[in-house]
């Protein structure tokens, strides 16, 4: 009897990311105090039971498949420190809410230092542990698959490289007795049935022709009587890319419509969750530095040229409805600042407004409209109207910017496509 390892696997997960939660609070309480006597404190017992709460609210969330065999190892870890980032946010808004000013600094600080070393660290030692557990040949499952063409046999030989994945695949079913690739089958497809019990198989994938729709239905209801898993390796799903489309499929009728522009923030957690860190990230932001920052800038700015300090822009935001985009002013005052794009030695620009730009302190503003809902911390870069309107003409895949709302940077700014665009390609690559 084969061990079900992955069974299991969600469960060790969160019994390990809890027990690692608490010993680092424990850590961060006697790195302050030098002891946990007091670590019962009843100022304590409010921050003990929030981050326990926060961390499994979280948890539930934002969890990625890690039962998923083929999961990889950076996406397991990413998932981890995405939920440390956001449980980090949380707790300090939850200590601003209760006025806990009593918490000591040095403690949170302990705390999560501990907790980002030493969950990161089981989380990729136990992941480590298990590719190597399944490439000695435990905890595996045991595979077929359904039709032969390139697809399929793409994927075994994926399987077989993979022996980290823990399949042991059994061959191939086909109708077909000659093929492109040289592979005998293991029988034809009415066969299939008597094999999978004789062989106790645990998955079937199935490549066949929709024209075998009858087939498929026979051998997905004979599964799900014998309790065996039954996947797709579909022409069309293929054809998806898989870093910027999901799948949605939609019961609600007696037609099944499958959606391929279902995108992460239509998902009602997502968007509290995003939204929630604009408010705090902008937050902390405009008080801890714009509030000081602004009277200097602000003063230099007006020495240098006259006019506003702000610079105020309609811009296309969200859906493409435009928004009054706040920045500080860069250059001196000009009639051509909402059709004219900045160049490298623009003679608009003054000194002040190269500092400003050189060091991205001109975006510093945009921090209020994200608190407003017009922008986002993070997000394509929003563009003049007039640009808008220009490119999404040249570009067919330009206005697809507009389903979420702006950001003050962005992947593309990430991957440096910023600043002037100078042709068409440059703004191609934006938009990719």
């Amino acid at each position: 009897m084969k061990f079900r390892l992955s069974n299991y696997i969600g469960i060790l997960f969160a019994i390990k990311d809890l027990a690692i939660l608490n010993i680092s609070f424990l850590i961060g309480f006697y790195y302050r105090f030098g002891n946990i006597d007091n670590i019962l404190d009843t100022r304590y017992n409010p921050l003990i039971l929030f981050v326990n709460f926060a961390w499994i609210l979280l948890a539930l969330t934002r969890r990625y498949n890690l039962q998923n065999r083929r999961i990889e190892l950076y996406k397991v870890i990413s998932n981890y420190l995405t939920i440390l980032t956001l449980h980090f946010l949380f707790t300090l808004s939850f200590v601003t809410i209760i006025k806990g000013y009593y918490y000591s600094r040095e403690f949170i600080l302990a705390f999560y230092i501990s907790l980002t070393f030493i969950g990161f660290g089981a989380r990729l030692l136990i992941t480590l542990f298990i590719k190597y557990y399944r490439k000695k040949g435990f905890n595996y499952r045991r595979v077929v698959v359904a039709g032969i063409n390139q697809l399929s046999v793409d994927f075994v030989h994926e399987i077989i490289h993979h022996s980290e994945y823990g399949y042991k695949f059994l061959g191939f079913f086909d109708d077909e007795e000659d093929n492109e690739w040289g592979i005998k089958s293991m029988g034809k497809i009415d066969e299939l049935n008597k094999f999978v019990l004789e062989y106790d198989i645990d998955d079937i994938y199935i490549s066949l022709p929709v024209t075998s729709d009858y087939r498929i239905w026979g051998l997905i209801k004979f599964c799900n009587i014998n309790y065996i898993h039954v996947k797709f390796i579909n022409q069309f799903i293929h054809l998806l890319n898989r870093k910027t489309v999901q799948v949605d499929v939609d019961y609600s009728g007696p037609t099944p419509i499958l959606s391929i522009k279902r995108e992460p923030l239509e998902v009602t957690t997502n968007k509290i969750f995003k939204r929630a860190f604009d408010i705090i990230f902008s937050f902390f932001v405009i008080t801890l530095v714009f509030s000081w920052l602004f009277p200097i800038l602000a003063v230099f700015i007006k020495l240098g040229s006259k006019g506003p300090v702000f610079f105020i822009q309609k811009r296309s935001g969200i859906d493409n409805k435009e928004f009054n985009c706040m920045k500080f002013r860069t250059m001196v005052v000009n009639n051509d600042s909402d059709t004219k794009q900045a160049t490298a030695n623009d003679s608009r620009i003054t000194k002040m407004g190269k500092f400003l730009r050189a060091s991205n302190f001109d975006e510093l503003p945009q921090f209020f409209n994200v608190i407003l809902g017009d922008m986002s911390v993070v997000g394509p870069r929003p563009h003049m109207v007039q640009h808008t309107y220009m490119y999404s003409k040249l570009i067919e895949p330009f206005m697809v910017r507009h389903w979420v709302k702006p950001g003050i940077t962005g992947l593309a700014q990430a991957k440096g496509f910023r600043g002037e665009t100078k042709d068409i390609n440059q703004m191609l690559n934006r938009v990719k």
